[in-house]
């Protein structure tokens, strides 16, 4: 009977978890920056992928990105890899949680909490006692898929 009891909880509080988590969404619009904000935390974009870390830029190898994004590097060497390849650097989903996404809400995550998958950089929240990339690692490619439609769809609706 506990056993039955525990099966059906733990999808209850993850939901209710999801609710709490999540009702701090970012406005309507998609921008998750102020105009004189720096990107991502002032983290490197080029080291997520090549280095597998967080680190941070720095101003003197800063770069405006399709006059949306400030962001910083922390070489010209890194800057100068984004400059010829920024797709491939660029974050998925605009750099809004990938977790979150696939429950089709727009949340902005902790840019140290990250993960390379399939060359695509993916963002995730980290709050209390949630890790949105541990639970995103429950189905990663169902997650992504998720994710990808719902955040296709929140851009088709701003149009």
């Amino acid at each position: 009977q506990v056993e039955n009891l525990k099966k059906y909880m733990k999808p209850a509080l993850i939901a209710i978890l999801f609710s709490f988590l999540f009702a701090t969404q970012v406005s309507a619009q998609l921008t998750l920056f102020s105009a004189d904000e720096v990107a991502f935390g002032g983290h490197d974009l080029v080291s997520y992928h090549e280095e597998n870390k967080a680190v941070k830029g720095n101003p003197v190898f800063a770069y405006t990105y399709k006059n949306q994004w400030k962001l910083v590097f922390a070489s010209q060497a890194n800057l100068n890899k984004f400059k010829a390849n920024p797709e491939k650097y660029a974050p998925t989903h605009m750099g809004y949680c990938s977790i979150a996404l696939v429950k089709g809400d727009l949340v902005k995550p902790d840019y140290t909490n990250f993960k390379v998958q399939d060359g695509d950089l993916l963002f995730f929240l980290t709050k209390a006692f949630f890790n949105g990339k541990t639970l995103w690692e429950k189905d990663p490619i169902n997650n992504q898929k998720l994710a990808d439609e719902n955040f296709a769809k929140i851009l088709a609706d701003k149009k």
